[in-house]
């Protein structure tokens, strides 16, 4: 009725305002002050993730996904380190690697699909939810043509910012915003299987500044 009036209470204001609520998510040890919970969800490296395989409703911490990928869909697992360029070798013939970041083992999921007229396209996500939208990682990958195929060192390279996804492996590679385009002259034939082709490729990690895992 208009007669109501509002007296602040500081002390009461500054409780509240200091009151700290843990992170729902199952694996998250962080405390936030309430009105921040949903912002920390949102960006939360434990934020449940979504497996892609056909048939498949599994749902989980990027971390328990990594391990779902990898025991019951027979994904391989990699390590990586930040900042150094690994070698790798993917199938053609099974298109999903995993990537784990050597001192947080936080999730990378590597898509290898066809292109068009034996052009592949090779993709990187980070599996986190996709609604933190700030890049938190950046990425190069790159493969050399062998010289006896050309008579020269060429190569093919992309450097780019990171997406995240909570679901990842959704988007086939050439749906990224973002891939490699690997010609056919540059795949290999898989060891002991002539009849089977690998792309050949290097992938760098990096993190990006500034970093704070306050944030992530």
């Amino acid at each position: 009725d208009g007669g109501g009036f509002f007296d602040p209470c500081p002390t009461l204001d500054a409780l509240v305002s200091s009151t700290r609520i843990g992170c729902p998510n199952a694996g998250c040890q962080w405390y936030v002050t309430y009105h921040e919970v949903a912002e920390h969800q949102k960006a939360c490296p434990h934020a449940p993730c979504r497996c892609t395989e056909p048939g498949c409703g599994y749902v989980g911490a990027p971390q328990a996904l990594a391990g779902h990928l990898h025991t019951v869909h027979s994904v391989p697992v990699r390590a990586v380190q930040y900042g150094k360029a690994s070698q790798l070798r993917v199938p053609v013939s099974a298109p999903r690697l995993v990537l784990l970041g050597d001192d947080d083992n936080r999730v990378f999921l590597l898509t290898v699909g066809a292109l068009g007229a034996g052009v592949t396209a090779v993709s990187v996500v980070c599996a986190r939810a996709s609604a933190a939208t700030r890049p938190r990682f950046a990425c190069k990958m790159w493969g050399n043509l062998e010289p006896a195929k050309c008579g020269k060192e060429d190569m093919v390279l992309v450097d780019m910012h990171m997406r995240s996804s909570s679901s990842p492996g959704a988007m086939v590679a050439a749906g990224e915003p973002t891939f490699l385009t690997v010609p056919p002259m540059y795949l290999v034939p898989a060891a002991g299987d002539g009849a089977s082709m690998e792309v050949p490729l290097y992938i760098r990690i990096d993190k990006l500044s500034p970093w704070s895992d306050a944030l992530v």
